[in-house]
């Protein structure tokens, strides 16, 4: 084989491995990673099982729920609707992005503490067009699993 070929051939090659490689580890994952993980806020209070999950309980006061399992320590929020407060088309449009969120809530004993752990999952739907009819999933800052453990925290009177 002659040097110009063989330095042809090897070129492709190592750039057809590049691509297989790239489309190998990028594979179909979502633009943004992480955006199947939920934020997730958790604590330890210094109260027996029932006791906290009668804070979380009342902490979801006029809230629907969805699941509520005191024996696995399970509490599901049905989905929360609202609209977006950093989100718009502007105020030509007028449109405003809808989001929705629901809480997961862990709670498990554990010798003389009880821990608890929140998870909100988190969509947002544009005002107009074809986006208009689709929930698409946000990750979660911690804000709304924060908000709702200071109100267990305060029906527990922990400072």
């Amino acid at each position: 084989m002659k040097p110009k070929r063989l330095q042809s051939i090897t070129s492709s090659g190592i750039l057809l491995s590049i691509a297989v490689f790239a489309v190998f580890f990028t594979g179909c994952t979502p633009g943004r990673l992480g955006l199947r993980n939920m934020t997730a806020v958790s604590r330890y209070f210094d109260a027996d099982v029932n006791t906290v999950w009668n804070a979380v309980d009342q902490a979801m006061t006029g809230i629907q729920v969805e699941i509520k399992d005191m024996e696995k320590g399970l509490l599901r929020t049905q989905w929360i609707k609202g609209w977006s407060t950093t989100k718009s088309t502007g105020l030509i449009t007028g449109g405003e992005w809808q989001e929705r969120y629901r809480l997961t809530i862990q709670v498990t004993g554990e010798q003389a503490k009880t821990y608890v752990s929140m998870q909100a999952q988190l969509e947002e739907k544009a005002p107009g067009g074809s986006r208009a009819y689709r929930w698409n999933r946000t990750v979660s800052d911690g804000t709304i699993e924060r908000d709702y453990l200071q109100r267990i925290e305060k029906i527990l009177n922990v400072p």
